[in-house]
């Protein structure tokens, strides 16, 4: 084994001697010994520079761009719903009516959403509220309930508890601790503003379906809870199961929508 090739000030090893001349040009004088930052360190703290300057200039992406879409062709989503609408015929079990439903709108060339997912993707904004909300499409707010362990729950009708209208998020869904109404972010009393709420968007005319809004989600980003959320790219979507969900149309709410929802629906 050879000997050790390293700088005699700052005692910085190298693999090789042309490594340790390229030092020493770069540091006639010994300055690298009065460096606190040195070799691998300081191009790592300029790069670390370059990367906050990048993040800085980049613009916030928008929550509802972000959402993952399930896709699949229209034949091959026709051919998976026959073998459900036959296998059915015997069988009861619940997860293969759902999958008879999900294959039936992507045959019907509709995209589906998972909405623990998007929700979790999407997070939480600086004020730790979620940035995207869930509610039934007749109705004119939501409440959105904190629960421990980053859980939560969106109260379709102010009940304060469970309801099969409801989204409940599961635990972890954000990576949080709730804070607390005395100040700390563990479970030593009540979680702080434990129920949001924010006003719901309206369907236009263009995508409005048949029958009872009641049988339908809009899922949006919302920009501010408790007042009047700026909306965007609103999603109209029909329920599957807990968390699966079809896209049934998307739109961009006017200045005129605006002023209407701030009144009430």
């Amino acid at each position: 084994m050879g000997r050790k090739c390293y700088c005699s000030y700052c005692q910085e090893e190298f693999k090789f001697k042309k490594n340790k001349k390229e030092h020493r040009l770069k540091y006639p004088n010994g300055e690298c010994a009065n460096i606190e930052v040195k070799g691998g360190l300081e191009m790592e703290e300029k790069q670390t520079e370059e990367i906050v300057e990048e993040v800085v200039e980049e613009e916030p992406k928008e929550a509802v761009k972000e959402i993952v879409k399930i896709k699949m062709p229209k034949e091959q989503a026709k051919e998976e719903w026959k073998k459900y609408v036959d296998v059915l015929k015997n069988r009861k079990e619940k997860y293969l009516q759902t999958m008879k439903q999900a294959m039936y709108h992507m045959k019907e060339g509709r995209e589906l959403i998972d909405v623990y997912k998007t929700i979790k993707k999407a997070g939480l904004n600086e004020n730790n509220e979620p940035r995207l909300a869930i509610a039934r499409a007749d109705l004119k707010e939501v409440i959105f309930e904190k629960k421990d362990e980053g859980a939560g729950n969106y109260d379709m009708a102010n009940r304060g508890y469970s309801y099969k209208d409801d989204v409940n998020l599961p635990q972890k869904t954000f990576s949080v601790h709730w804070k607390r109404e005395d100040g700390t972010s563990d479970n030593s009393w009540h979680i702080e503003n434990k129920r949001i709420k924010t006003k719901v968007p309206m369907v236009p005319v263009e995508i409005l379906p048949d029958g009872d809004l009641s049988n339908y989600y809009i899922l949006w980003e919302a920009n501010e809870w408790e007042e009047l959320p700026e909306t965007k790219d609103p999603f109209l979507l029909k329920r599957i199961s807990e968390n699966l969900f079809a896209i049934l149309g998307a739109w961009d709410l006017t200045e005129l929508e605006q002023s209407i929802i701030s009144g009430g629906k």
